[in-house]
């Protein structure tokens, strides 16, 4: 697909090239948007993104250097940092597109996936490639896959149930982040494997779900723990 599409509009020579956007990044512009007055907005809006980006990885530097060693006070950073982004969204409506590293880090299983999981990740090259944790993109990427998983985990009785293969997660994916789209297929499977979700067989096809109870190919009776995702609704937007 196209990312930019040009047409020609008032005042353009018809034997000339056209200077019209009335198409970009998965974005239709009716009527279509004068090149010029698109070049002013992208340049205003790329500064404002710039300043965002760096007070956000100043905030996330302070907040790690806030956090803890200690897992058990980690767990409770994240589950404070949860309970105040709650209640600021419940008091104004804003919702906050952030990833918890403290709720995350005292979440990592204590045991490694099993055989299973190890022989998918090396026989898939699984293990290379993955999207910096520093990368806004990874933390918009991880969240996509999750809200697909947890939609179906709400159809079914348990997560052996839940049919998310590679196939269904880089279509969701796909449509979630369609400015993705070209890079998904080589960063999607690495990308989620590192971020903690397990490979495994089931009804002859290969599926991946967060780590945790219930999942194939992960000892529930040696780590308990479950992956953050299967603890948030599809209300709350974690990290990025």
């Amino acid at each position: 697909m196209t990312e930019w599409k040009y047409v020609h509009g008032e005042g353009d020579d018809p034997l000339g090239a056209p200077t019209y956007v009335a198409f970009a990044h998965g974005v239709k512009f009716d009527p279509p948007m004068p090149q010029s007055e698109m070049a002013r907005m992208i340049g205003t809006l790329g500064t404002a993104i710039r300043h965002y980006v760096e007070a956000m990885i100043k905030a996330n530097d302070e907040l790690k250097k806030a956090t803890p060693e200690d897992p058990r006070l980690k767990a409770l950073a994240g589950k404070l940092m949860e309970q105040i982004l709650m209640q600021h969204q419940n008091e104004t409506g804003e919702t906050f597109v952030i990833r918890s590293g403290a709720s995350q880090t005292a979440q990592k299983p204590k045991q490694e996936p099993l055989g299973q999981h190890k022989a998918l990740v090396k026989k898939y090259n699984a293990d290379v490639g993955a999207l910096n944790e520093d990368d806004l993109n990874r933390g918009l990427l991880v969240q996509s896959c999750e809200n697909y998983v947890l939609e179906l985990n709400a159809k079914v009785d348990s997560r052996i149930q839940i049919r998310a293969t590679l196939r269904d997660l880089l279509e969701r994916a796909s449509k979630d982040l369609s400015f993705m789209k070209d890079s998904l297929p080589e960063v999607l499977l690495p990308t989620l494997v590192s971020d903690g979700w397990v490979l495994f067989t089931h009804n002859e096809e290969v599926r991946l779900l967060p780590y945790g109870k219930g999942v194939p190919s992960y000892d529930a009776s040696k780590a308990s723990l479950d992956h953050p995702a299967w603890s948030r609704s599809l209300d709350n937007v974690w990290e990025v």
